[in-house]
């Protein structure tokens, strides 16, 4: 009797239920690959940039999924290709190149198609097709033109301290130029190593690395740990990754550093003295 209840229960529940919405429609359609029902929703006049939980739209969950009939439908129709979801920061390109389903051929493709329609943050997917070895997109991005020269020279140190021969290859003859570090006093270079503890307690090391530096955990193996190139005599970059460093000195000692990321506002790490 109890489940007869719970059952009755569960159907009278779902016939309140209001049904979906065109948006919501619309939403479904395009994380399930369904390109007929996306157009047909979006020719009854449903906003191709309705934004959903995170401010994601549609064409945000397709590239996700890899559908690639959906995204050229939502392109077609005006999809936004320059908005930021709320959660990760991502665009639906770096989704493409870095999605959180199981990456495919079909992602490829269709950061292919959003790099062809001007889409934004062709440095990122450069820099994730050399991480993943993807040659292709690699050297699509490169071909579409359009990089500075410091994301050439970013892309092409991160292939060489991950040993890509290919993509260092691909690079050179795209142009790109390695890094020129800023000339800095050995004596002031060889005080920066050391380890140092941030904000939430957690402690990073700088390592010397010939005219540059390291930094990461300290249980960390040197292919892990971000390198860092002079760009002043206390600032340092990290190569292929939005971050700097910047010194503090006190007298002849290194009391900390800043350390900046993208947007956020720098992070003050503290010398730990008596450690290396």
């Amino acid at each position: 009797m109890m489940q007869i209840l719970l059952a009755l229960t569960a159907i009278a529940a779902l016939a309140q239920a209001p049904p979906p919405t065109k948006a919501e429609q619309l939403q479904d359609a395009a994380r399930k690959g369904d390109a007929a029902a996306v157009k047909q929703l979006l020719d009854e006049g449903v906003d191709v940039n309705t934004k959903f939980r995170y401010n994601a739209t549609a064409l945000f969950y397709a590239a996700d999924h890899g559908h690639v009939e959906v995204v050229k439908v939502l392109l077609d129709h005006g999809a936004a290709m320059d908005l930021k979801d709320t959660f990760y920061g991502f665009t639906p390109l770096m989704l493409a190149v870095g999605p959180a389903q199981k990456k495919r051929p079909e992602h490829t493709e269709i950061a292919k198609l959003l790099i062809a329609k001007g889409s934004p943050g062709k440095d990122f997917a450069l820099t994730s097709a050399i991480q993943s070895g993807d040659a292709g997109l690699a050297k699509f991005v490169l071909d579409s033109g359009g990089l500075p020269a410091a994301a050439l020279s970013d892309a092409l140190e991160s292939a060489k301290a991950a040993n890509k021969a290919d993509m260092v290859t691909l690079l050179e003859q795209a142009g790109a130029k390695p890094y020129e570090d800023f000339k800095i006093d050995p004596a002031l270079l060889a005080k920066f190593p050391g380890t140092y503890k941030g904000p939430t307690g957690n402690e990073l090391t700088i390592v010397a690395a010939g005219a540059r530096l390291t930094i990461g955990p300290a249980a960390a193996p040197p292919a892990q740990r971000l390198v860092l190139v002079a760009t002043e005599e206390k600032k340092f970059k990290g190569i292929g990754a939005p971050i700097t460093l910047t010194f503090q000195v006190d007298g002849d000692k290194v009391t900390g550093f800043a350390l900046g990321q993208g947007a956020n506002p720098p992070a003050a790490y503290t010398r730990v003295e008596g450690k290396q």
